[in-house]
């Protein structure tokens, strides 16, 4: 998994490319949870290079949620591809993240 972070008006956007899954949402767990404890208050995951998105990498996104949102952050997905929006909608969690056309909609 690789991946690049840039600033946005308030946010980290950060890119990710090639597929989200139990292989990698380790190491990408710990990278993610160090920028936000370095201060990230908005955090938004561009996922326009994701491939694949499993139960794993779905954890991390809500765990990702959750920790920003306990801290009063913001959390957003961008670029959510029809496969992986499938995915989302049958698990129910379309409705629990934000989730955005681009970086170009983040308030």
């Amino acid at each position: 998994m690789n991946f690049t972070t840039k600033q946005v008006k308030n946010h980290i956007v950060v890119t990710l490319e090639g597929s989200l899954d139990i292989y990698s949402a380790p190491a990408l767990k710990k990278e993610l949870h160090k920028i936000i404890d370095d201060g990230a208050e908005s955090v938004a995951i561009d996922m326009v290079n994701i491939k694949l998105l499993d139960s794993s990498g779905i954890a991390l996104l809500a765990n990702l949620q959750k920790k920003l949102k306990s801290e009063e952050g913001t959390f957003f997905l961008l670029n959510v591809s029809q496969d992986v929006m499938v995915i989302l909608k049958l698990s129910s969690l379309d409705k629990f993240f934000t989730i955005l056309g681009g970086e170009n909609e983040l308030p």
